[in-house]
């Protein structure tokens, strides 16, 4: 899923909040919701001083489990994989260029919402946790852990009648690479659509 795809379909979801006919109430009571989703990986910056060495355009999946204390409230515990392959602008020995890495981001966040009827709800969340990166090469190559800070912003829509809902978001890892000769602060980004299921009312 493209940034204009997923845009567009944020577009869509504020059009069908504008429609009468899908006005409701958000509930107001606690409640246990699942999610899962999926869409792209782009790193922000170069792991190198010479910026000569990034990463393409990759791919996410993932999903979460919450707790909904109130329609403005959440907790949510965070899995996702990604995968994007590493460049260099430079041909030299040694270079990671080619090379595809894995990543695997866990955290807990903290969500602030902002219902804004016809079960529209936008949201904000902070949290932390950590990112774990493995070259998928062989022969094997060990995995680095790294603390990482996290912020997202996304757009919910609840199926009216239903407990379901579809949301995109966007979210930022801020982490410390310091592995196979480079030592630069990375932010991930990754952005995506996805389904809901929300237990209680």
């Amino acid at each position: 899923m493209t940034l204009h795809k997923v845009l567009g379909l944020a577009g869509l979801v504020a059009v069908g909040a504008a429609s009468p006919a899908l006005a409701q109430s958000p509930p107001d009571g606690p409640g246990v919701v699942i999610s899962a989703q999926g869409g792209g990986l782009n790193a922000l910056g170069n792991l190198d001083v010479a910026n000569n060495v990034d990463f393409k355009t990759g791919f996410n999946v993932g999903g979460s489990v919450g707790y909904l204390f109130n329609r403005f409230v959440a907790v949510r515990g965070n899995v996702t994989f990604a995968r994007a392959d590493a460049r260099d602008a430079i041909l030299r020995a040694g270079s990671i260029g080619g090379t595809t890495f894995n990543r695997y981001y866990y955290d807990v966040d903290f969500q602030v919402r902002a219902p804004l009827g016809g079960g529209v709800t936008p949201y904000l969340s902070v949290g932390g946790g950590g990112v774990t990166v493995k070259p998928d090469v062989a022969p094997n190559q060990p995995a680095f852990t790294k603390g990482a800070g996290k912020v997202s912003a996304g757009l919910s829509f609840e199926i009216p009648h239903s407990n379901a809902a579809i949301h995109v978001e966007g979210t930022s890892w801020i982490y410390q690479w310091d592995q196979l000769g480079f030592n630069k602060t990375q932010v991930d980004l990754t952005w995506s659509g996805g389904v809901s299921y929300r237990f209680g009312r």
